[in-house]
């Protein structure tokens, strides 16, 4: 019960830290002004949140590895990697909720300004003037449920499922059992 409880703990406090780095590339991007707009920039930020989250996994969870003794089974692998990246998506969605909320109550609604410009720009003179006006309605649309609750359970949901994903992933990589030749008590002749 007690490596349970330290597990969770040290899973709880990975999910603290890498919550935290999500927070701080986010607040990076929105003082650079940074807008994922288009479509390249928002793939790039993607990626590089992926990458710095699964990179900080990885670095807590082999430190954490190493405190147990360097063995832990896929199960628990898989267990710590899911509770750290269910409370890094939990520390991240509340963050940005009262960021929106309180300090920047038109952040969605600034977001989809930038990107139908960008459409606007990108589709002129490719699409009919028909087609471009139907675009830019279908995005005003997208932007009046942008922050809503529904959304924002809905991001929840998806951030889950990537976080279960990750998690499979990377527990299959860094499990690692005891070879029955590891310990020095002898073993089987």
């Amino acid at each position: 019960m007690e490596t349970k409880m330290s597990m969770f703990n040290s899973a709880l406090k990975s999910g603290l830290i890498i919550g935290a780095a999500s927070i701080v590339l986010f607040i990076l991007m929105y003082v650079a002004d940074i807008k994922p707009v288009g479509i390249m920039m928002p793939i790039m930020v993607m990626l590089a949140s992926l990458a710095i989250t699964i990179v900080l996994l990885v670095i807590l969870f082999k430190k954490y590895r190493t405190q147990v003794g360097g063995f832990i089974s896929f199960g628990d692998a898989f267990l710590y990697c899911f509770i750290a990246m269910l409370v890094s998506i939990l520390v991240s969605t509340i963050f940005t909720l009262l960021f929106v909320q309180f300090v920047e109550p038109d952040y969605y609604k600034n977001i989809m300004e930038a990107n139908k410009t960008w459409f606007e720009n990108y589709l002129a003179g490719k699409v009919s003037d028909e087609q471009l006006t139907q675009t830019m309605e279908e995005m005003d649309k997208k932007a009046a449920t942008m922050g809503s609750f529904s959304t924002t359970l809905k991001n929840l949901l998806i951030g889950t499922i990537f976080g279960v994903i990750i998690a499979l992933i990377v527990a299959a990589i860094m499990k690692k059992k005891a070879e029955i030749f590891d310990n020095n008590t002898g073993g089987v002749i």
